[in-house]
C-alpha cells in the first residue's frame, strides 16, 4: 500500500527514525554500473498484468501533474498502484533542446513499463527540471513477492539482503551505464522514491 509523502526530504528525515526504512544518503563519489552488472528487480512470471504499460500526460508550467500506471486485480479492474510520478507548478526547467519553460507552457510526457522488469522508460529524452524543486517518482516493487533474486523462494535470508541493497538507477542511454540516485526504500510498504531532475530511463536494482 502506498505511503503518500510530499517531499523526498521528509521521507529521508522519517527514514532515520522510522524501521523498515533504508535511506540511501547517495555516495560522495557517483555509483556507475554497466547495464551487464546490475540487476535490475525483475516481475516474476504470471504477475498480475498491468492495466496499461503507458502514460501519457501534459505537464504545464503553473499546475501541479502527476501521472500513475497500476497493475490489475484479479477480477481484471484496476489493482495497486505500480509507479505515480509527480511534477510541480514551478518544476519544469527545460526542454530537450534546452530552451527554457515559459509561464503557461506544456509538453507532453510518456512513461512506458517494461514487461518484466522493474524499468521504466520516460520521454521526452533530455526534458530537465527544476533542481529547487524536482519530480518525484514512487515505484512499489511488492508484486516482485519478495523473491528479489528471482530463484523460486520468497523472504529467504538472502532476499532481506538484497532488499537492503535496492535503490533506484538511471540509464540515459540504451548502451549508458546505470548511475545510481539518492533515494528512499520504505521496506515494509516495499516502495522506493527518489528525486528527478531529468528523464532518462529508471530501474529498481542493486
Amino acid at each position: 500500500m502506498r505511503v503518500h509523502r510530499p517531499l523526498l526530504l521528509l521521507a529521508v528525515t522519517a527514514s532515520l527514525a522510522v524501521p523498515g526504512c533504508t535511506n540511501d544518503p547517495g555516495p560522495s563519489q557517483p555509483v556507475v554500473v554497466p547495464p551487464s552488472q546490475l540487476n535490475v528487480l525483475r516481475l516474476p512470471t504470471g504477475h498480475h498484468p498491468l492495466v496499461s504499460d503507458t502514460v501519457s500526460f501534459y505537464a504545464k508550467v503553473g499546475s501541479n501533474r502527476q501521472a500513475s500506471l497500476f497493475f490489475q486485480n484479479d477480477q481484471g479492474q484496476r489493482g495497486s498502484e505500480f509507479l505515480q510520478f509527480q511534477i510541480r507548478a514551478d518544476g519544469l526547467a527545460n526542454r530537450p533542446d534546452g530552451t527554457p519553460f515559459q509561464p503557461g507552457d506544456s509538453i507532453l510526457i510518456t512513461i512506458t513499463a517494461s514487461p518484466d522488469s522493474v524499468l521504466f522508460d520516460f520521454q521526452p529524452h533530455g526534458l530537465t527540471f527544476n533542481p529547487m524543486h524536482p519530480a518525484e517518482l514512487s515505484i512499489e516493487y511488492e508484486e516482485c513477492h519478495e523473491d528479489f533474486n528471482d530463484d523460486g523462494q520468497s523472504g529467504t535470508p538472502a532476499d532481506s539482503t538484497i532488499q537492503r541493497q535496492l535503490a533506484v538507477w538511471k540509464q540515459e542511454l540504451l548502451t549508458d551505464p546505470f548511475l545510481k540516485l539518492q533515494s528512499v526504500n520504505f521496506e515494509d510498504a516495499e516502495e522506493m522514491e527518489a528525486e528527478v531532475t531529468g528523464f532518462t530511463r529508471f530501474a529498481i536494482a542493486y
